[in-house]
């Protein structure tokens, strides 16, 4: 019995060895073709341990790498309202820009001319004057202040205020020409519209009012003389030398602009005018203007120069018999481009036509141009 349990405990280690043996050589034993290897025990995630006390605290490390990719952008360009294909299109007092735009503009103007009036012959009496026999210069000035508001995309109003005032100089000059005083006040609807990328439409509909004063001592004093010759109890007030016009206008144009090119800009204008004037007589008429502007900027093709240049042409001819009277203008101007926010320049202009006392005139202008957009 003895002999029996002795020999079953020596067997038990060396079966132990045996199942080991077997077990290793089956673990490294080669998979059979077409068996897939089990998988490969995984090993538990190393724990984090926690710092000895006073030592430094040490990132723990991943086997995977982020890497952080930082993208900068760029903010693109505020595109201006006055601004067709790169093309900043340049204010002017002689055109209408078909333009929706937030903006205040100020013109002021100075400037000499010339009108042709009656020569005194002979003192008589009665005097006798030669019509239209000789030259008498004046002098003048005028301020217009523009504010056009954007209401939606295709939708801006437009107000616009003018005072202006010229008076002879020279011999003889205060007696022909006098002194003339206008103001004037005019406020537009305009509808625009773009064309694809490089021409804009727009349509505008509005009127003007204001009163001129005209202050004539040769005119008055020669209506003096014939009421007196004819009635000898002749009075004579103010009112025969201040003549006072009221006129309302009303007006429509079409108006475009079209840039080919971020340099070159063109604007062209059809308008058709309606005065109604009320003085001594009440007096309508009918006229057309007509004006187009070429401009050349120099920045896009030389960043260092931010300088501008336009020449305007406008023309107002009478429409029907007894219409307005012609009047002409030609304008040169000098603008700084550096910002599309601000427009600044000098125009000078030449302008031939009739004074208010019908007096054949040219003059040339230098207005300073002031437009800021926002």
């Amino acid at each position: 019995m003895t002999d029996h349990r002795s020999a079953t405990a020596l067997a038990r280690p060396g079966r132990a060895i045996l199942l080991g043996a077997i077990s290793a050589m089956v673990a490294v034993a080669p998979p059979a073709r077409g068996q897939t290897p089990p998988p490969a025990p995984t090993a538990p995630a190393a724990e984090a341990t926690a710092p000895a006390p006073g030592a430094a605290a040490v990132p723990a490390t991943t086997t995977s790498t982020e890497t952080a990719t930082t993208t900068v952008v760029t903010p693109a360009e505020e595109r201006s309202h006055r601004e067709l294909a790169g093309h900043l299109f340049l204010p002017s007092h002689l055109i209408q820009d078909p333009f929706s735009v937030t903006s205040f503009g100020s013109y002021f103007g100075v400037g000499v001319g010339e009108a042709r009036g009656p020569e005194l012959v002979d003192l008589g009496p009665p005097p006798v004057f030669a019509p239209d026999s000789k030259w008498y210069g004046y002098t003048g000035l005028a301020q217009q202040f523009s504010l056009d508001v954007r209401i939606i995309e295709y939708l801006s109003a437009r107000l616009m205020l003018l005072a202006g005032a010229f008076q002879g100089t020279g011999s003889g000059s205060a007696l022909v020409v006098g002194t003339n005083v206008r103001m004037v006040g005019d406020i537009e609807l305009k509808g625009s519209l773009p064309l694809g990328k490089h021409v804009r439409l727009a349509l505008s509909a509005g009127a003007a009012y204001g009163p001129v004063y005209n202050i004539l001592i040769l005119d008055g004093l020669v209506d003096v003389i014939n009421q007196c010759r004819a009635d000898p109890n002749c009075t004579i007030s103010a009112g025969d030398f201040l003549k006072e016009t009221d006129t309302v206008t009303w007006n429509a144009t079409l108006s475009a602009a079209w840039a080919p090119f971020p340099f070159l800009g063109f604007m062209g204008n059809v308008q058709f005018l309606n005065p109604r004037s009320t003085g001594s007589t009440v007096v309508s008429q009918n006229g057309a203007k007509f004006a187009a502007a070429a401009e050349f900027d120099a920045k896009p093709l030389v960043s260092w120069l931010p300088l501008g240049v336009s020449l305007v042409y406008s023309i107002v001819t009478p429409v029907g018999s007894g219409g307005v009277t012609t009047t002409q203008n030609t304008g040169f101007g000098l603008f700084y481009t550096g910002r599309k926010d601000l427009a600044l320049g000098i125009e000078i202009d030449r302008n031939q036509g009739r004074l208010e006392s019908s007096l054949v005139s040219e003059a040339t202008l230098a207005w300073v141009d002031f437009r800021y957009y926002w």
